[in-house]
């Protein structure tokens, strides 16, 4: 696991306290492993227009499921900021999870 995501609160809105965010807030980081796409799921990713997906495996965190994490959140990797498309808990063991996510260009 040698990729570093950044989970980050976007600037604009206001925080659980009612101040305004002026600049991005780091609410957690993982540690992960990228999954290449290949073969077959190349193609259909290339068929389905995903080709700026990026598919990571970290470490189970509580606080990136669907009912804690914020709804605005964004993942900051190597200088690019991704909207995140899913995060699941593999097979519901809280031992891994597979985050996927998609380029902001």
């Amino acid at each position: 696991m040698k990729q570093k995501l950044i989970f980050q609160i976007p600037s604009g809105g206001t925080d659980e306290d009612g101040f305004p965010i002026d600049e991005p807030s780091t609410y957690t980081t993982a540690w992960g492993s990228l999954k290449t796409l290949k073969g077959s799921s190349f193609f259909s990713a290339a068929r389905d227009n995903l080709q700026h997906n990026r598919v990571f495996t970290i470490r189970y965190q509580r606080r990136l499921m669907d009912d804690v994490r914020p709804s605005n959140l964004q993942v900051l990797w190597r200088g690019i900021s991704h909207q995140i498309e899913s995060i699941e808990n593999d097979d519901g063991l809280n031992i891994s999870m597979t985050v996927i996510l998609k380029a902001v260009s």
